[in-house]
């Protein structure tokens, strides 16, 4: 019996010091960046939205942000301190709606970083969603102060296989989350993915989308803009190709949703710290599918034109001449022949 207690408090003894081995190895590399920046002369991989984005948002050290949808996936933020100075990361996750943006910006908002610009991707697909809709459940633990629900973290098999222990390639911070040198781009790519339209539904009203829109932005936009006033606020709409407007013509949502973007403009440029961007009317760009690998994902050669235009203020929209913008966007769409894009008609 005391050889078999003595075993088993042996065992017992392996056990926690396994344990205490693996929530150090955790804690010092860090590959969530939970407790510090990434040490020098380690590898770290970083392609988990979720679960980076909260450790990069605390510990690391910027001027200003990237946010929004994989829209903004394929910025350099090199070409952010090369054209404005400013040392910039990205916490974007595909799909964003404004709940997430929200989740992000609270951890923004409380490091203890001067935040001089915040650069905003606007998808109004989102915008227009049912307030509080995100595009996944993100894991509480890693976006909170709170260290006694680390665990989850500091003890989690995957983290420390997949990012640890395993050869894993190091990430360069200015191309996290870059999708653009994997992808094949032009019309075969696009139509492979497209689900064409079969009918065409009745338009839908120019107000229907008003009330989730205002909660949206109520609720989880506007809130740092009047908190962070000495923060420069850069809203800009990505270009989706003209597949993406046949869509929203076919099911009768495409004037709605123009009107749901002169909405959200007006609203934010009534703040004197916020700019707005406007991309989505380059017809020769959005016609050419040359530029995207599916109807609107596009290429990273955008991406950096678009920083471009942020430092030197091409593209930009005021409340003198957005309306007039808007317009004519939705006049050539509604004048063009959408389905010759498709080479048919429905």
């Amino acid at each position: 019996m005391k050889k078999t207690s003595k075993y088993l408090l042996l065992l017992g003894m392996l056990f926690l010091l396994s344990l205490c081995a693996a929530m150090l190895l955790v804690i010092v590399i860090d590959p969530f960046f939970q407790y510090h920046k990434p040490l020098d002369g380690i590898n770290y991989t970083i392609d988990n939205q979720l679960s980076q984005n909260p450790g990069i948002a605390k510990n690391f050290d910027y001027e200003s942000v990237v946010l929004g949808s994989s829209m903004t996936n394929n910025f350099d933020t090199n070409l952010f301190y090369d054209t404005m100075g400013l040392q910039t990361v990205k916490l974007c996750y595909n799909g964003a709606y404004p709940k997430d943006i929200h989740n992000i910006m609270a951890l923004v908002q409380d490091s203890p970083n001067k935040i001089e610009e915040v650069f905003l991707g606007v998808d109004i697909f989102t915008y227009k969603a049912t307030p509080g809709m995100v595009a996944y459940a993100i894991p509480e633990y890693l976006y909170d102060r709170n260290p006694f629900n680390d665990v989850y973290y500091v003890f989690n098999k995957d983290v420390i296989l997949d990012y640890i222990i395993l050869p894993h390639p190091n990430t360069p911070i200015n191309e996290m989350y870059w999708f653009w040198q994997g992808s094949t781009y032009g019309k075969e790519s696009v139509l492979a993915t497209y689900q064409a339209p079969t009918e065409v539904l009745p338009a839908l009203s120019d107000d229907y989308y008003a009330e989730n829109i205002t909660e949206n932005l109520e609720s989880y936009i506007l809130p740092y803009i009047r908190q962070m006033p000495d923060t420069k606020f850069t809203v800009f709409f990505p270009p989706y190709s003209v597949l993406y407007w046949y869509s929203r013509y076919a099911d009768g949502s495409l004037e709605a949703e123009i009107q749901g973007q002169k909405q959200i403009i007006e609203t934010l440029l009534q703040y004197p710290n916020v700019r707005v961007f406007y991309f989505q009317n380059d017809f020769d760009f959005i016609t050419d599918f040359d530029n995207y690998s599916d109807y609107t994902h596009f290429s990273h050669e955008m991406n950096d034109y678009m920083t471009e235009c942020f430092a030197n203020g091409t593209n930009e929209i005021t409340l003198s001449d957005y309306e007039e913008t808007l317009d004519t966007m939705k006049e050539w769409l509604l004048n063009q022949d959408l389905s010759k894009y498709l080479g048919g008609s429905i």
